[in-house]
């Protein structure tokens, strides 16, 4: 049963993503009440390369596209997770991500991305899985 913190409409866009697949509904919900929904236009800048890394964002529909050196490197849609490399190296951001299409994210400040990494297994494991392979991708990158 949602929280009256989380609208439904979140936790029915969460429960349709790969990502939260298999997860039961009271862990979608405790993710849900920890992110803040945040809506961005086409053109906004999500993060900037070289910054100081204090949120990170889980894409709950549209896309954004990735930069790095002013090159596209990527683009990422739903059930992906951008920005969380700052947070778990405690590094600045390795690249700028623009919104492409209208968005609407949950964002997870340095205190609730912590928590849900602690307090979830699960989640804390398809973090570890994102990591590795963005890590990989930008070694091949250079």
């Amino acid at each position: 049963m949602p929280s009256n913190k989380v609208d439904q409409s979140v936790i029915d866009d969460m429960r349709r993503l790969p990502l939260f697949a298999g997860i039961h509904e009271n862990d979608v919900v405790r993710v849900a009440e920890l992110g803040e929904p945040v809506d961005a236009e086409p053109g906004a800048i999500l993060m900037d390369q070289g910054d100081v890394g204090t949120e990170c964002f889980f894409v709950i529909e549209g896309q954004a596209g990735v930069f790095a050196g002013g090159q596209h490197v990527a683009s990422v849609g739903a059930g992906s997770i951008v920005g969380e490399m700052a947070l778990v190296g405690h590094k600045p951001r390795n690249a700028r991500v623009v919104a492409e299409t209208d968005m609407h994210l949950l964002a997870f400040d340095i205190a609730a991305f912590k928590k849900l990494l602690e307090a979830m297994p699960g989640a804390h494991d398809v973090v570890m899985k994102v990591l590795e392979k963005r890590a990989a991708e930008n070694r091949e990158r250079g």
